[in-house]
């Protein structure tokens, strides 16, 4: 899928309320990471996500996750490269009523530090039961 604007077709977007407590509520409530995901699931929820903001995981990652067939938005959802976006979301497409739809599998930081497991590294738990170096 392309990237870039966010003016392209819109996509729904499923919140699983237990994935949101893993993923969203696990962060400190003063946080940015936590700012930044709650501001965009409001807007997710109501308006989905452009596809124009959405690209492929890579099938398999250098850090040993693997997550062909997954997308990801960078977070904040708007124009820009993705150095000024540190945070992302990942999703696993399906289909509801013939339309394609997005559930989310993870939210955290593009490329952690300090201990913390990446978004891919979530994402790749969720689909396997077990992060990458397990």
């Amino acid at each position: 899928m392309p990237t870039g604007g966010g003016g392209g077709r819109r996509v729904a977007v499923v919140i699983d309320p237990s994935v949101w407590r893993e993923e969203g509520e696990r962060l400190d409530a003063r946080s940015s990471a936590r700012a930044a995901a709650e501001r965009e699931r409001r807007r997710l929820e109501s308006d989905g996500v452009s596809e124009d903001l959405l690209e492929r995981c890579d099938a398999e990652g250098r850090d040993g996750t693997r997550l062909a067939g997954l997308l990801k938005a960078y977070v904040p959802l708007r124009e820009g490269p993705p150095s000024d976006r540190p945070f992302g979301f990942v999703f696993l497409p399906g289909r509801e009523h013939g339309l394609l739809v997005l559930y989310l599998a993870a939210f955290g930081e593009r490329h952690a530090r300090h201990g913390t497991r990446s978004v891919y590294e979530r994402a790749h738990k969720r689909l396997y039961g077990r992060y990458p170096d397990q």
